[in-house]
This record gives C-alpha cells, structure tokens and sequence, in this order.
C-alpha cells in the first residue's frame, strides 16, 4: 500500500472507529464520574482532582508513549494502552473508595495516548497536502465519540452506576479486537531499524524539528487553556442566566460536537488545500474570539447557541491545522513523541485551565470567565499572526513536498 493520492482509505476507516469507540467509551464516563464519585464521600473539591488527574496523567503519557510508538511501531503501542484502559475501566467500576477511583482514572490518563498514536499513524500513512484532512477526520471520530457517548452512558446508567464503566470497558475491548485484527502497522521494520534503540526522552525531537514548533506547542496551550475554562464554567453560567437543566446543557454540548464533527470530518481538509493550514489557523482563532466575547452578552438562548456555534467552528478549524503543521515541519521518525508533546501541553491546559475559570466565576462574576478567555484568545493572535508568516515562508507551496516529508511506505 502506497502513500499516493490512490491510497485505499481502509486504514483509515479503521483508525476512525479505533478513535470513535475508545472515545465513546471516555464520554460514557465523564457525565457519570461526579454523582459516582459523590457515592462514595467526595465533595466538589474532590470530584474536581478526579478530572485533573487524568489530564495531568494524559500529559505525562502521551509524549512517552507517543515515542515509544516510534520505536516500536503504533499498533503494539496503541492495542496495549488500549488494555491498560481496559483495565482502569474495571478498576473504577470494582472501586468501592476515592482513592480507588483517583488511582483508576490516572491509570486511564497515563494510557490515553491512543489519540497521539492515532494521530501519529495518520502523518505516516497521508502525504503532506492531505495532512490537514486526515487529522480533521480524527478530530471528527473525537467529536462523535463525544457526542454518542454520553447518551451510551445514561442509558446504561437507568440499570446501575456500575454498569457504565462496565458498558465502556466492553467498547474499548471491541477497539481491542479492531486494532489487532484489522488495522496494519505503519511503522515498516526499516523505519524503526532507523532509529536508537535506546528510549531518549520524547522532547529531543524538538531540538530536531525547525524553531516554529515549539512556538506552534506554545500557541496550542493558550488556546486549549482559554477554551478548558470556558467549559468549566458554561454550565453553570446558562443555569444562572437561562434557567437551563442538565437536558439543555446536553443539548447544547450535542450542538457543539455536530458542528465540530461537520467542520473537522468534511471541511477543513477542503479548506486546507485551497488556503493552506496557515490560513486557518487565524481564521480560527477569530471566529473563537468572535464567540468567546460575545457568549455572556447574548440575550436569548437562540443567540447564546449562535455564540457556541462560532466557538465550536473555530476549534474545528485551528486544532486540526495547527496540528498538521506541526506533523508537517516534524521529522518523519519523530511524529509520535512530537505530537504527544503537543497532546501533553493541551492536557496541561485542560488540567489549569479550568481552576482559573471556576476562580473567576466564583470570586468575580459569572461573565468573567468567558471575558478573560476571549483576552487570551486575543493574545494568542497576535502571537499567532507573526508565527503563521514565518510558517508561510518556511513551507513550500501547495502540492509541493515538505522540507522533511513522509516517505511512501508500504503497511
């Protein structure tokens, strides 16, 4: 199998599932994890360690792991942090105290680099131009996931809490059974003969890709930092402004994942090739703004889903082009650890994020959040444009190869 514009999308089909189902799986959990933990003697306080500790576990995982997938190949990688999940999953639902519960979560941080690996996968098996595309189509099975998950959950939930963790254990090992049975490796022998045995930390591949990266890692954080604290806090501001239930809310994260799935799994690749990913990187980043500022101003619910709307298109365009010119200025051997850094520093921002949101809606008003995020949203433009024109200048043009391209590899 060619790396050509002829590849079969087989693969690729497979990753998509791979992504959805293991997603689907997280999503079943997350509605679920506060009145579970809450079963079990935890307060607000304690719920909220639950989630930081699977990011700040994802954020030491994923550049780890990634690497390791470089060495080793994606799918052996990638079938035993999916059993290492497993295993959380029935952990958590066996858990009969927090700390059970605490120790089962980081364990499911520490193995969910599956979507790095994904990621990984995609810039071995797309050629450059087509980056953007297969990236947004991850970023898609990610939104879905999302969005089918919850629902999973709380059907599951009618019959006991246990059931949930359970039900999402069953998905993850049906992803098992996929990976191993139907997805090839696309690390040939020779590409991982290529490299040092030895396990050198994942960051040295940073020292290796052009200066612009790390300032793309950087942008990444403020972004995904600007945006944790808005989710955090956009619940309880629609309760306190619009009156809105848990059934309103979950109408509106649903609105937020169709968006984001339409722009990442059918836009953005078109949009990619005709503009570049430069392009929408800024474009993002504004109609994010746009949404941000303008979200606590909205007098209407109709109004207040438009806002969302904006915020939603703009994710859907930047993290996905952002991610591809990250794989794209990245050496070939270095992918895995170089985008499990940038998982690790969205991960980072996901875990501080949210603490910095909930201060301010509880110490200044239940608009600030989304005021203080909109500012860094801004700033993170103007960073933004500068970096965007040497990216511009560094790359080719379109349709021409990368100054470090993946090579056609057969899997």
């Amino acid at each position: 199998m060619t790396q050509s514009g002829g590849r079969r999308p087989y693969p690729k089909f497979i990753l998509f599932l791979t992504v959805f189902l293991d997603l689907a799986g997280f999503g079943m959990i997350l509605p679920l994890l506060p009145f579970y933990a809450e079963t079990y003697g935890a307060g607000a306080f304690q719920v909220g360690i639950l989630f930081a500790a699977y990011s700040l576990a994802q954020a030491i995982g994923a550049p780890l792991l990634g690497r390791l997938s470089d060495l080793k190949g994606r799918r052996p990688v990638l079938i035993g942090s999916l059993l290492v999940n497993v295993g959380a999953l029935i952990l958590f639902a066996l858990g009969r105290d927090f700390t059970t519960l605490l120790i089962a979560r980081s364990i499911s941080g520490l193995s969910a680099a599956n979507f790095t690996i994904a990621q990984a996968y995609i810039a071995d098996v797309t050629a450059p131009e087509e980056r953007a595309k297969g990236l947004g189509m991850i970023g898609a099975a990610l939104g879905l996931g999302f969005v089918l998950g919850p629902a999973i959950g709380g059907i599951l939930s009618l019959y006991s809490h246990v059931a949930v963790p359970l039900g999402a254990a069953g998905l993850v090992l049906l992803d098992v059974g996929l990976v191993a049975t139907r997805l090839p490796e696309s690390r040939p022998p020779e590409a991982r003969a290529r490299l040092d045995r030895r396990f050198d930390p994942p960051w040295s591949g940073l020292a290796r890709a052009p200066r612009p990266v790390a300032g793309l890692l950087a942008l990444y954080f403020l972004v995904i930092f600007a945006f944790a604290g808005m989710e955090t806090t956009l619940a309880l501001y629609c309760e306190g402004a619009f009156g809105f239930g848990v059934a309103e809310i979950s109408a509106l994260m649903v609105l937020i994942g169709i968006v984001i799935v339409i722009v990442q799994g059918g836009l953005v690749g078109r949009l990619a090739k005709r503009y570049g990913e430069t392009r929408l990187v800024l474009w993002g980043l504004l109609a994010m703004v746009v949404g941000m500022f303008t979200l606590p101003l909205a007098p209407t619910v109709a109004l207040l889903a438009l806002t969302t709307v904006f915020l939603a298109l703009g994710s859907g365009l930047h993290n996905p082009s952002l991610l591809s010119l990250v794989s794209r200025l990245t050496p070939k051997d270095d992918q895995g650890a170089t985008l499990g850094l940038t998982r690790s520093s969205g991960s980072l921002a996901r875990a501080f994020g949210p603490l910095l949101g909930g201060w301010l809606f509880e110490t200044q008003s239940p608009q600030s959040p989304f005021f203080a995020a909109g500012a860094l949203l801004v700033l993170s433009l103007m960073a933004a444009v500068p970096l965007m024109r040497r990216l511009g200048a560094l790359l080719p043009p379109r349709g021409s190869a990368d100054p470090a391209p993946v090579p056609a590899e057969t899997v």
